[in-house]
């Protein structure tokens, strides 16, 4: 059980704490101050506190009852893996935004690390969205040119040799979502925008685009933004080598998604997505490209949430009366001949 699995690491932290921070003097404690569920996993807040002062970790541990011990253990090496790799080549380069490991749990399925202190970026999209003028004070604008800056920095630490870009590949995608979608409401009007859009500037992309690490995961919700900066730390889903823009066209995806809330207007995503693209810095060519992936993206959230327990009617009608003129409205913007 995962609270087996934190007496093992407050007694862990007990003996090694002083390691990580030498210079904080005595070790008084270690304390769990707060857990946060989740579907395969639970975060626990913790607090060491040192003569001369506190350091606050975040533990993630995850469920052996939904897949077994070993699977969470070895979900937890991957995940221990590719936080201790990416930390290593942030701190090489000088740049910041990734956790520190500390110690390695794995073989208990958890990953310690510090913990950044701040709120998702999503949370403060939605502030913008809600209070007048909060958006207007720069802080949105801001905390989407950080991100920006983070992933390109990411990119830059991880970067591989350029890899071909299967653009026949990337349009049977395109058709195979559509017609998934097709069946609750995507017209065939939004279709052909959707695929003659995607058509038109695949023919001109380049044969090779650039490589490196993917974290398959990048959205509002895993960005912390806090006073010194931003952070990322789920690296669950990361992979050594896949497209560079695949993290980008997924991320302002779920921006624009945002959108299907009455209350989030285009002049919000939009700033957003504006301030990261500035930041994160692609040419003309490339953000045509990041158009196509995004709806690539799109079209798969809004296939895949669709599917899912019965429970089911209420979203339907939502699909059926928000959700398609929302990507309707979105293959206009991005894929439309005008455009």
């Amino acid at each position: 059980m995962a609270e087996n699995v934190m007496d093992h690491i407050v007694t862990e932290l007990r003996s090694s704490a002083n390691t990580y921070y030498p210079n904080k003097g005595e070790l008084k404690n270690v304390r769990v101050v707060g857990h946060t569920p989740k579907s395969d996993h639970f975060i626990y807040d913790m607090v060491v506190d040192f003569e001369s002062g506190s350091e606050r970790l975040a533990a993630k541990v995850y469920r052996a009852s939904k897949s077994g011990p070993q699977s969470a253990r070895t979900l937890a090496r991957t995940e221990s893996e590719n936080l201790s790799k990416v930390f290593s080549a942030f701190e090489k380069k000088r740049f910041d935004g990734v956790p520190r490991p500390v110690g390695n749990f794995s073989e208990f399925g958890a990953v310690v690390s510090e913990k950044f202190p701040g709120v998702p970026l999503q949370s403060i999209i939605m502030k913008g969205a809600l209070l007048p003028g909060f958006a207007d004070n720069g802080a949105l604008a801001m905390a989407a040119t950080m991100t920006g800056h983070w992933l390109r920095n990411f990119q830059k630490c991880t970067a591989d040799m350029p890899e071909p870009f299967d653009t026949a590949a990337l349009m049977l995608d395109l058709e195979h979502l559509c017609e998934s979608c097709r069946g609750e409401g995507l017209d065939d009007v939004a279709i052909r925008t959707i695929l003659a859009g995607a058509r038109k500037t695949l023919s001109s992309a380049k044969k090779a685009l650039p490589s490196c690490a993917v974290l398959n995961d990048f959205t509002p919700l895993n960005v912390v933004v806090g006073e010194k900066g931003i952070s990322i730390s789920d690296f669950a889903k990361m992979k050594p080598r896949g497209l560079c823009y695949q993290d980008a066209a997924h991320f302002l995806a779920c921006i624009e998604a945002l959108e299907k809330y009455p209350f989030c207007n285009r002049s919000i995503t939009g700033q957003v997505q504006e301030s990261f693209l500035e930041a994160y810095g692609v040419s003309a060519a490339d953000q045509a490209i990041l158009r196509v992936l995004k709806m690539k993206s799109l079209l798969g959230m809004f296939a895949q949430g669709r599917s899912g327990k019965e429970s089911a009617l209420r979203k339907k009608v939502m699909w059926a009366t928000v959700m398609k003129r929302f990507i309707q409205q979105a293959a206009q913007r991005s894929l439309a001949p005008a455009a």
